[in-house]
Order: C-alpha cells, then sequence, then structure tokens
C-alpha cells in the first residue's frame, strides 16, 4: 500500500499474515480489532502537518483493503480506482512534507547527530528512502526540484556515512537512493563527486561492487558506476574530472581484484573461494558473480573511454592481469575474459592491437579454447566469433600472429569454417606478399638500367664538353 511501510506502521504481523488462513473455512476476520489495536504508526521523525498524517492513515487503510480484504473479489475498474488514490495520497503527502523547510532541516539534523542511535538512524535513513522513491508520485518538475533541494541539503554526504554501515539492508537503501539520483539527473551527484569533500563517495562506490552484501546488490553498484561514468551523459567539465578520479585512484584496484582471485599459470584451475598469487595460497571471499561485474564495467569502460584506459593498459600489464580469468574453473568467467578482449581488439586500435601482439596475449584464450575441446558451449563460439572478427575486419598482424602462433593448436579444429576462412585469409597475405616481392624484381632492374643509362649519357657529354675546350 505505498506508504504504508516507508511512514512508520507496523506491529502485528502482516497484512498479508491477517489472511493466510484456508478460504474453504468459514472465519470471521476481525479487520477493525487488528487495524485499532494491533497497527502501529511508528514516526521516524514527527510530523506536526495534521493533513499529511491523515493521508497517511488513510492510505493505509485503501492499501489493507485492497491487498487484504477484498483481493479475490475485486474487478480491474475498482483496483485502478484504488490504486489511483493510493497515488494521488502518495503524491499529496510528499508535496506537502517537500514544502516544509523545518521538516526537511529536521530530518538531515538528526541524521547528521552524533548522539543519535543506531537504531533511530536506521529508522530515519528508511525514512528518507521511502521519501525519495514515493517522490515518483510528483510531477517531473517537482521531482526535479526536490531532489536538487535534498542534494543542496546534503544528501550524498549522509549517503556517503550509509554506504559504510554494516547493515545490509541500510546499504540497500542507501544503492537505491543514488539510483533515483541518477535517474533523475545524473549529474546532481557528478557535481558533488568532483568536489573534494565528493571524491570518497566514488571510492566507496567501487569497494562496494565488490563487497558481498548478498541479494545481488553488487550489480546495483555496477549500474550505478555505469551511469555515473557515461561519457555520452556527461558535460566537458565533469568528464574530465570524475574519469581522472576513476582511473588514478580506482582502476588498478578493479584489475588486482580480478588478479588476486585468480590462480597463477603454474597452478591448477581454482575454486570459486582460492586464489594462488605468488605461489602462495590465499582464500578469497569474492563470488564469481562479482568478478564477472568488475570484467563487465572494464569492458564499459574500453567502449566510453578508449583513450583514457589505452594509456592505461599500455603502461601497466592490466590486460594480461585480467586475462587470468581464463584460469578460473567458472566458464562463465572465461566466456568473459573472451569477451572482455573482443571489446579490446573491436577498437581497432593500432597501439593495443601491437601490445597483444607483442605480449602474446591471445595465448590464454587460444589455451582456453583447446582445453574446451569440442564442446559446443558458449566459450566455443565466443573464440570463433572472436577469430571471425578479426579476419572480416582485415587486422592483419592478428591473423599473422595467430596463424604462426597457434596454428598446431588449432589444427584439430580445422572442420570449422571459420578457421579455415582464417587459415585462407593468412595465406593471401603470404600470396600477395610473394607478388609484391616478385614484382619488385624487375622494378629494381629497371631502375638499374635508367640509373646506368643516365651514367653513359652523363660520361658522353662529359667527353664531348672536354674535347671542344
Amino acid at each position: 500500500g505505498g506508504a504504508a511501510g516507508g511512514f512508520g506502521f507496523g506491529g502485528g504481523g502482516s497484512a498479508q499474515q491477517q489472511h493466510a488462513d484456508d478460504p474453504e473455512v468459514a472465519k470471521v476476520q476481525k479487520h477493525r480489532i487488528f487495524l485499532k489495536d494491533h497497527v502501529v504508526f511508528k514516526e521516524a521523525i514527527p510530523i506536526k502537518n495534521i493533513s499529511v498524517v491523515s493521508r497517511i492513515h488513510q492510505t493505509y487503510r485503501i492499501g489493507y483493503l485492497k491487498d487484504v480484504i477484498l483481493p479475490r473479489i475485486l474487478d480491474d475498474a475498482t483496483l485502478a480506482s484504488l490504486n489511483t488514490m493510493i497515488h494521488t495520497n502518495n503524491a499529496a503527502v510528499i508535496s506537502l512534507l517537500k514544502d516544509d523547510a523545518c521538516f526537511i532541516q529536521d530530518l538531515f539534523s538528526r541524521m547528521r547527530s552524533p548522539n543519535i542511535s543506531m537504531e533511530s538512524k536506521r529508522e530515519l535513513v528508511l525514512f528518507l528512502h521511502e521519501f525519495c522513491t514515493l517522490s515518483k508520485s510528483l510531477p517531473l518538475v517537482q521531482q526535479l526540484r526536490l531532489f536538487r533541494d535534498l542534494s543542496g541539503e546534503g544528501v550524498f554526504e549522509i549517503v556517503s556515512d550509509v554506504l559504510q554501515s554494516q547493515d545490509r539492508k541500510i546499504v540497500s537503501a542507501g544503492t537505491d537512493i543514488v539510483i533515483l539520483f541518477l535517474n533523475q539527473d545524473p549529474n546532481l551527484l557528478r557535481s558533488y563527486i568532483v568536489q573534494q569533500e565528493g571524491n570518497s563517495l566514488l571510492g566507496l562506490l567501487v569497494k562496494g561492487m565488490v563487497t558481498d552484501f548478498g541479494e545481488q546488490m553488487h550489480c546495483q553498484f555496477l549500474e550505478i558506476l555505469r551511469i555515473l561514468m557515461d561519457s555520452f551523459t556527461m558535460s566537458g567539465a565533469h568528464r574530465d574530472v570524475i574519469i581522472e578520479i576513476f582511473y588514478e585512484r580506482h582502476l588498478d584496484y578493479l584489475v588486482d581484484v580480478i588478479a588476486s582471485s585468480c590462480p597463477s599459470r603454474s597452478a591448477t584451475r581454482t575454486s570459486p573461494n582460492s586464489a594462488l598469487v605468488g605461489g602462495n595460497t590465499e582464500v578469497h571471499r569474492i563470488k564469481p558473480e562479482i568478478l564477472l561485474n568488475v570484467c563487465e564495467l572494464l569492458c564499459f569502460c574500453v567502449v566510453h573511454h578508449p583513450y583514457r584506459i589505452k594509456c592505461n593498459f599500455l603502461m601497466n600489464n592490466a590486460i594480461e592481469k585480467i586475462l587470468t580469468m581464463t584460469r578460473r574453473s567458472e566458464k562463465f568467467l572465461v566466456v568473459a575474459a573472451v569477451r572482455f578482449m573482443r571489446t579490446i581488439i573491436s577498437r581497432n586500435d593500432e597501439h593495443l592491437i601491437r601490445h597483444v601482439v607483442k605480449f602474446n596475449l591471445l595465448k590464454p584464450i587460444i589455451d582456453a579454447f583447446v582445453e574446451n575441446g569440442d564442446r559446443y558451449n558458449m566459450l566455443q563460439s565466443g573464440v570463433l566469433e572472436l577469430l571471425e572478427h578479426i579476419r572480416k575486419e582485415n587486422l592483419k598482424p592478428l591473423v599473422i600472429y595467430v596463424t604462426e602462433s597457434f596454428s598446431d593448436q588449432l589444427m584439430k579444429f580445422e572442420h570449422f569454417g571459420s578457421i579455415q576462412a582464417f587459415k585462407l585469409k593468412y595465406q593471401q597475405y603470404l600470396e600477395s606478399a610473394d607478388m609484391k616481392l616478385s614484382a619488385s624484381v624487375p622494378d629494381m632492374r629497371k631502375k638499374a638500367e635508367g640509373r646506368g643509362l643516365e651514367k653513359e649519357e652523363e660520361d658522353y657529354f662529359n667527353e664531348r664538353f672536354s674535347k671542344a675546350d
């Protein structure tokens, strides 16, 4: 029922539990008694406006009526009417509260207070979360004005504090608030992060993505970072500063998270929770799904910040570290490594291609492909598509490098059309080189003969002139 949970109703069990009995069993449901004696209105922060409190109570009762008393007999029209009433009430409540400057200031003052108890702070954060969520009931212009006001009151400082909590529910509320702001106006958060006091929030978001909060929350952090660093929606000033902060302070950390969670070359494939680093066994609690998200973010960065990430990749051995995922036992992580390399090569960047060839960076991809054998799966399809892309895009250095380095390993896969076509492309390069070489021989002869003729003519004229003298 919308505002029911967010604005402080609780106690007496959930509404759904009151209706859990077998519908065939005749039993009187004492709804009035339940609403009067068991439902408690808990205020995280005192609401002095009587009209607001009245609408919150009314909204709860409408929701109770819709979800508990009448769910089996409501027709679509009546259900739509009840939902409209709830939506209208939510909009009225949020509108009245947002226009109460004293209420908003009191809310943030309480959350910042050093004397506040953990339980009270928790209730206030959940209230703020519900307040921001229900603001979607407002017209777009009013939503934007509200979010700007909340930003001015210091909502992102509160979020920074919340993201450091050990309470998963509170952290989840914090990420939800961030996503609500990003969906409304990403530049509000970007403007905060580019300020010196806001720099740390980006670090908390990066750290959150590699922390197992449960319930797929790492996916929320991934989505936040994607929106935050989307170069297509950023203004010039924000773009340069945020990208610089991310690459200077956080990219190497994410790459090392992958490298430290994968086995060394000499080690066998690792289990999901252990890694062999430098010959020593270290236990890591990073879930494979989190490593997948880190790889997805790095692919995103390759596409959106090609020049900046290229500089980092060429100066460090970051690509090699990321490709250690091919040594993981989870096939979806190996496929992610292939997808990362495909993203790198798809940039068709001469420097990156030369880097791949120089440091033999396709070796782990080919090794994983060969180890997979004839099993028809995403790994096989991904590598074959990668080779097909190299051939179709006519990336000559890579065609020559792959064929001359891995022809023996790929020989047993020549029943695949893409492998045959790849080999044919290499042969065409060789034939073309031979033709150019043979064509250059007569040209050299002609040039030599021409030079000889010129010398004879020069000697002839020199001789004539000397006789004349």
